[in-house]
Protein backbone atom coordinates (compact mmCIF):
# COMPACT_ATOMS: atom_id res chain seq x y z
CA UNK A 1 0.00 0.00 0.00
CA UNK A 2 1.80 3.44 -1.27
CA UNK A 3 1.52 5.83 1.92
CA UNK A 4 0.04 9.18 0.79
CA UNK A 5 2.29 11.99 0.81
CA UNK A 6 2.62 14.71 3.65
CA UNK A 7 1.32 17.89 2.50
CA UNK A 8 1.42 21.61 3.09
CA UNK A 9 -1.78 23.75 2.30
CA UNK A 10 -1.52 27.21 0.30
CA UNK A 11 -5.19 27.87 1.55
CA UNK A 12 -6.12 29.31 -1.72
CA UNK A 13 -9.68 28.51 -1.87
CA UNK A 14 -9.93 25.50 -4.51
CA UNK A 15 -6.21 25.61 -5.10
CA UNK A 16 -5.20 22.17 -2.99
CA UNK A 17 -8.50 20.45 -4.50
CA UNK A 18 -5.80 20.88 -8.13
CA UNK A 19 -2.96 19.77 -6.69
CA UNK A 20 -3.86 16.55 -4.38
CA UNK A 21 -4.30 18.68 -1.10
CA UNK A 22 -1.21 20.97 -1.12
CA UNK A 23 2.23 21.40 -1.54
CA UNK A 24 4.53 18.19 -0.94
CA UNK A 25 5.78 18.64 2.54
CA UNK A 26 9.65 19.52 2.64
CA UNK A 27 9.94 20.43 -1.15
CA UNK A 28 11.43 23.42 -2.96
CA UNK A 29 9.04 25.85 -4.50
CA UNK A 30 9.34 28.47 -6.63
CA UNK A 31 6.68 31.04 -6.86
CA UNK A 32 7.57 33.31 -9.75
CA UNK A 33 5.95 36.14 -12.28
CA UNK A 34 6.69 39.79 -12.92
CA UNK A 35 6.31 42.59 -11.19
CA UNK A 36 2.97 43.20 -9.70
CA UNK A 37 1.66 40.06 -10.17
CA UNK A 38 1.53 39.46 -5.95
CA UNK A 39 4.22 37.01 -5.36
CA UNK A 40 5.08 37.90 -2.18
CA UNK A 41 1.33 38.50 -0.61
CA UNK A 42 1.06 34.67 -1.57
CA UNK A 43 4.03 33.55 -0.43
CA UNK A 44 2.88 35.48 3.32
CA UNK A 45 -0.68 34.59 2.71
CA UNK A 46 0.81 30.79 2.64
CA UNK A 47 2.99 31.16 5.67
CA UNK A 48 0.11 33.21 7.59
CA UNK A 49 -3.09 30.59 6.93
CA UNK A 50 -0.39 27.98 7.77
CA UNK A 51 0.37 29.30 11.35
CA UNK A 52 -3.49 30.34 12.13
CA UNK A 53 -5.12 27.50 10.91
CA UNK A 54 -2.66 24.86 11.32
CA UNK A 55 -0.35 25.74 14.21
CA UNK A 56 2.64 25.50 11.64
CA UNK A 57 5.05 27.92 12.19
CA UNK A 58 6.94 30.02 9.21
CA UNK A 59 9.66 32.09 8.90
CA UNK A 60 9.61 34.66 5.98
CA UNK A 61 13.07 36.16 4.79
CA UNK A 62 12.90 39.48 2.80
CA UNK A 63 16.01 40.26 1.44
CA UNK A 64 14.65 43.64 -0.40
CA UNK A 65 11.92 45.10 1.63
CA UNK A 66 12.05 46.28 4.61
CA UNK A 67 9.45 44.47 7.62
CA UNK A 68 7.73 47.43 8.89
CA UNK A 69 6.67 47.68 4.70
CA UNK A 70 5.28 44.48 4.43
CA UNK A 71 3.83 43.59 7.24
CA UNK A 72 1.68 47.27 6.64
CA UNK A 73 0.80 45.45 3.03
CA UNK A 74 -0.56 42.37 4.52
CA UNK A 75 -2.65 44.36 7.38
CA UNK A 76 -4.40 45.94 4.38
CA UNK A 77 -5.23 42.47 2.89
CA UNK A 78 -6.87 41.76 6.36
CA UNK A 79 -3.51 39.60 7.63
CA UNK A 80 -3.27 41.53 10.88
CA UNK A 81 -2.08 39.06 13.11
CA UNK A 82 1.75 38.74 13.58
CA UNK A 83 1.75 35.27 13.42
CA UNK A 84 5.07 34.98 10.72
CA UNK A 85 8.06 35.79 11.95
CA UNK A 86 10.33 38.20 9.56
CA UNK A 87 13.76 39.00 9.36
CA UNK A 88 15.31 40.82 7.09
CA UNK A 89 18.92 41.31 4.96
CA UNK A 90 20.36 43.67 7.69
CA UNK A 91 18.91 41.52 10.84
CA UNK A 92 20.45 38.53 9.15
CA UNK A 93 23.71 40.55 7.91
CA UNK A 94 24.22 41.33 11.72
CA UNK A 95 24.09 37.72 13.14
CA UNK A 96 26.51 36.37 10.21
CA UNK A 97 29.01 39.16 10.84
CA UNK A 98 31.61 37.35 12.24
CA UNK A 99 31.82 34.42 10.04
CA UNK A 100 34.06 34.61 7.20
CA UNK A 101 32.65 32.94 4.29
CA UNK A 102 32.13 35.15 1.83
CA UNK A 103 29.54 33.65 -0.57
CA UNK A 104 26.21 34.83 0.99
CA UNK A 105 24.32 31.57 -0.32
CA UNK A 106 26.27 29.66 2.22
CA UNK A 107 25.81 32.34 4.75
CA UNK A 108 22.17 32.44 4.45
CA UNK A 109 22.37 28.29 4.38
CA UNK A 110 23.80 28.52 7.70
CA UNK A 111 21.70 30.86 8.95
CA UNK A 112 18.73 29.09 8.40
CA UNK A 113 19.96 25.88 9.74
CA UNK A 114 20.18 28.31 13.12
CA UNK A 115 16.81 29.24 12.86
CA UNK A 116 15.49 25.90 11.82
CA UNK A 117 17.44 24.25 15.21
CA UNK A 118 16.15 26.80 17.23
CA UNK A 119 12.85 28.19 16.74
CA UNK A 120 11.91 24.55 14.28
CA UNK A 121 10.38 26.67 11.68
CA UNK A 122 8.79 24.26 9.14
CA UNK A 123 7.98 26.55 6.68
CA UNK A 124 10.14 29.04 4.79
CA UNK A 125 9.70 31.94 2.55
CA UNK A 126 12.47 33.27 0.43
CA UNK A 127 12.28 36.89 -0.58
CA UNK A 128 13.45 37.20 -3.25
CA UNK A 129 15.95 34.51 -5.33
CA UNK A 130 17.26 37.45 -7.38
CA UNK A 131 18.37 39.59 -4.35
CA UNK A 132 20.56 36.47 -3.13
CA UNK A 133 22.12 36.12 -6.39
CA UNK A 134 23.03 39.87 -6.20
CA UNK A 135 24.73 40.02 -3.20
CA UNK A 136 27.40 36.83 -4.17
CA UNK A 137 29.32 36.21 -6.94
CA UNK A 138 28.17 32.54 -8.11
CA UNK A 139 30.80 30.69 -9.61
CA UNK A 140 29.61 27.68 -10.76
CA UNK A 141 26.06 28.03 -11.18
CA UNK A 142 23.94 25.10 -11.59
CA UNK A 143 25.98 23.20 -8.63
CA UNK A 144 25.86 26.25 -5.75
CA UNK A 145 22.08 26.48 -6.24
CA UNK A 146 21.80 22.61 -6.47
CA UNK A 147 23.45 22.45 -2.88
CA UNK A 148 21.59 25.33 -1.77
CA UNK A 149 18.02 23.77 -2.67
CA UNK A 150 19.41 20.36 -1.37
CA UNK A 151 20.40 22.14 2.45
CA UNK A 152 16.56 23.62 2.37
CA UNK A 153 15.68 20.03 2.05
CA UNK A 154 17.91 18.33 4.53
CA UNK A 155 16.68 20.98 7.13
CA UNK A 156 13.28 19.78 6.61
CA UNK A 157 11.84 23.28 5.33
CA UNK A 158 8.63 23.31 2.64
CA UNK A 159 10.39 26.36 0.74
CA UNK A 160 8.78 28.97 -1.11
CA UNK A 161 11.62 30.88 -3.32
CA UNK A 162 9.94 34.21 -4.55
CA UNK A 163 11.52 34.23 -8.26
CA UNK A 164 11.30 37.77 -10.62
CA UNK A 165 10.46 37.13 -13.87
CA UNK A 166 11.78 39.21 -16.96
CA UNK A 167 8.86 41.12 -18.76
CA UNK A 168 9.11 39.39 -21.19
CA UNK A 169 9.21 35.83 -19.40
CA UNK A 170 10.54 33.05 -21.00
CA UNK A 171 12.45 31.60 -17.98
CA UNK A 172 11.04 30.98 -14.44
CA UNK A 173 14.48 31.44 -12.75
CA UNK A 174 17.47 34.37 -13.21
CA UNK A 175 19.66 31.29 -14.63
CA UNK A 176 17.42 28.86 -16.05
CA UNK A 177 18.57 26.52 -14.41
CA UNK A 178 15.97 26.76 -10.81
CA UNK A 179 13.55 25.28 -12.57
CA UNK A 180 15.01 22.16 -13.16
CA UNK A 181 16.50 21.76 -9.53
CA UNK A 182 12.85 22.87 -8.16
CA UNK A 183 10.28 20.50 -7.07
CA UNK A 184 7.38 22.43 -8.18
CA UNK A 185 6.48 25.97 -9.91
CA UNK A 186 3.65 27.99 -8.60
CA UNK A 187 3.53 30.91 -11.96
CA UNK A 188 1.41 33.76 -11.20
CA UNK A 189 0.91 36.04 -14.64
CA UNK A 190 -1.04 38.92 -16.28
CA UNK A 191 -3.46 39.08 -18.85
CA UNK A 192 -4.70 42.47 -20.76
CA UNK A 193 -8.61 42.34 -21.32
CA UNK A 194 -10.87 44.63 -22.57
CA UNK A 195 -10.23 47.31 -25.64
CA UNK A 196 -9.65 50.49 -25.31
CA UNK A 197 -9.99 50.41 -21.44
CA UNK A 198 -7.90 47.62 -20.60
CA UNK A 199 -7.81 46.24 -17.33
CA UNK A 200 -5.14 43.38 -16.07
CA UNK A 201 -6.42 40.29 -14.72
CA UNK A 202 -4.11 37.71 -12.32
CA UNK A 203 -3.51 33.96 -12.93
CA UNK A 204 -2.15 31.42 -11.48
CA UNK A 205 -0.83 27.93 -12.74
CA UNK A 206 0.98 24.94 -11.34
CA UNK A 207 3.40 24.93 -14.07
CA UNK A 208 4.81 21.79 -12.21
CA UNK A 209 5.02 19.46 -9.01
CA UNK A 210 6.82 16.16 -8.10
CA UNK A 211 4.65 13.36 -6.74
CA UNK A 212 2.00 15.22 -7.65
CA UNK A 213 -1.16 14.67 -9.91
CA UNK A 214 -2.15 18.02 -10.67
CA UNK A 215 -4.30 20.21 -13.14
CA UNK A 216 -2.36 22.32 -15.65
CA UNK A 217 -4.87 25.01 -16.21
CA UNK A 218 -4.28 28.36 -15.17
CA UNK A 219 -7.15 30.02 -13.05
CA UNK A 220 -8.46 33.67 -12.46
CA UNK A 221 -6.69 34.49 -9.02
CA UNK A 222 -8.41 36.96 -6.99
CA UNK A 223 -7.84 38.14 -3.49
CA UNK A 224 -11.51 38.81 -1.43
CA UNK A 225 -12.63 37.87 2.24
CA UNK A 226 -9.09 37.59 3.45
CA UNK A 227 -7.91 35.20 1.47
CA UNK A 228 -7.11 34.33 -2.12
CA UNK A 229 -9.61 32.37 -4.67
CA UNK A 230 -8.88 30.73 -7.52
CA UNK A 231 -11.92 30.33 -10.01
CA UNK A 232 -12.57 27.11 -12.61
CA UNK A 233 -14.71 27.14 -15.48
CA UNK A 234 -17.52 25.93 -14.04
CA UNK A 235 -17.81 28.65 -11.28
CA UNK A 236 -17.40 31.48 -14.30
CA UNK A 237 -20.65 29.34 -15.72
CA UNK A 238 -22.79 29.88 -13.10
Amino acid sequence: MIMPIPRVRTFVRGLDEKMEGGIPKGSVNLICGTAGTMKSSLAYSILYHNSINAGIPGLYVTLEQDPRSLLTHMKKLNMKERAVDIVSFNDIKEKVKERKVENWIQKLSGYLKEMKDEKKYELLVLDSLNALYSLTTIEDVRAEIYFFFKSLSDLGFTSLLISEMPPEGGRYGEYGVEEFLSDGIIHLLFQRRGGILTSLERYIGIVKMRATNHDTHYFPLLYQEGGFTIYTREDLEL
